[in-house]
């Protein structure tokens, strides 16, 4: 697995919009704020494509939006690439990047999370790379950083290999009033092992993304988790999974499928972040319909995590070898280099 370097005061950060531009508020506010603190910091910037478009749900053309992240990739000037935001509609420009081309140039970080799993996924399967599932651009742009967002700039950084999870939460509506505003946190955090464990300690390659996102590409032509999993199977593999829009039944079915194609051979654990609309439904919870699918492997499972769309989160490097801990409703990942 490739290690790209981290990002140092005084590189260039490319940023563009591979999916949803930020072409309405809050968006628009925390994009213009996220890139002067970027410069305040010490940080240069190099813009590709329309960040703040909007083009048929999407920032701009398929087209533009692949050349962009392909002009980013190539330009020597640019040491790390960051999405403006989520969306829809990033799946489109999959066809339309070159991926053996950018194989002959040196690797670099791509962050972003939701939408964004269409890259940080396959880059690790097609171009055996780390990536970044974590915070875009815009989360950046509040007045005053969260805690998640300091520690994300040194997991980024290279200046720590290890997150905690946090002490509080979002709630899964939050009513914003000012574009700028900090995160909401009243809800405590509880990570929990799914069967009752008093402590999980897991260690592999972590690996995974949006399941509203990764549900595409079983048995598509990007498909190649198969051989991923073989590739690092003396390791083996830890899941890390989180959903959007899925509902609790959605989800059940989700992971029915992704099991029943070998997704999840030769897994070693699961780690759930904090779903955003797997509310119960009549007699089912997130967590019996994991168990009804993912019981009879026998691995541990993590609920609740810090990871996805319920904010604060941490900063996942997806293909790194992690060491995971849950333990009494807390968790850390640790990163080693290898």
């Amino acid at each position: 697995m490739k290690y790209p370097k981290f990002l140092k005061e005084g590189n260039t950060i490319g940023i563009f919009a591979p999916s949803f531009g930020a072409n309405i508020e809050p968006y628009k506010s925390r994009l213009e704020s996220a890139l002067s603190k970027f410069n305040i910091l010490g940080y240069k910037t190099e813009i590709k494509g329309d960040i703040f478009g909007y083009f048929n749900g999407a920032s701009s053309a398929k087209e533009s939006r692949a050349q962009a992240f392909m002009d980013l990739y190539k330009d020597p000037n640019v040491d790390f690439i960051w999405s403006v935001g989520g969306g829809e509609w990033m799946m489109e420009i999959i066809p339309l990047i070159n991926f053996e081309e950018l194989k002959h140039y040196p690797p670099k970080f791509f962050m972003g999370y939701s939408d964004n799993t269409n890259l940080t996924f396959l880059m690790n399967t097609l171009l055996d790379t780390v990536s970044i599932y974590g915070q875009n651009v815009t989360e950046f742009g509040m007045n005053i950083w969260d805690k998640s967002l300091n520690d994300a700039f040194n997991i980024i950084s290279g200046k720590t290999l290890r997150q905690d999870s946090f002490p509080l939460h979002e709630p899964n509506e939050v009513i914003q009033t000012d574009p700028l505003q900090s995160y909401t946190l009243t809800e405590k955090t509880v990570w929990k092992n799914l069967k009752g464990e008093k402590e999980i300690k897991l260690e592999g390659r972590l690996f995974g993304g949006c399941l509203d996102v990764l549900m595409i590409y079983p048995k598509t032509i990007f498909d190649k988790v198969e051989e991923f999993i073989q590739t690092y199977q003396k390791e083996g593999i830890i899941w890390f999974l989180e959903a959007c829009d899925f509902n609790v039944f959605a989800l059940k079915r989700a992971l029915w499928q992704l099991k029943e194609i070998g997704w999840f051979n030769n897994v070693k654990g699961i780690i759930f972040g904090r779903p955003m609309s797997a509310k119960p439904i009549l007699d089912l919870d997130q967590y019996q319909a994991t168990l009804d699918i993912l019981g009879d492997l026998n691995i541990p499972i993590i609920m609740d995590a810090d990871i996805g769309h319920v904010q604060p989160t941490m900063t996942i490097l997806s293909g790194a070898f992690a060491e995971i801990i849950s333990k009494d409703g807390k968790g850390s990942i640790t990163y080693k280099l290898k």
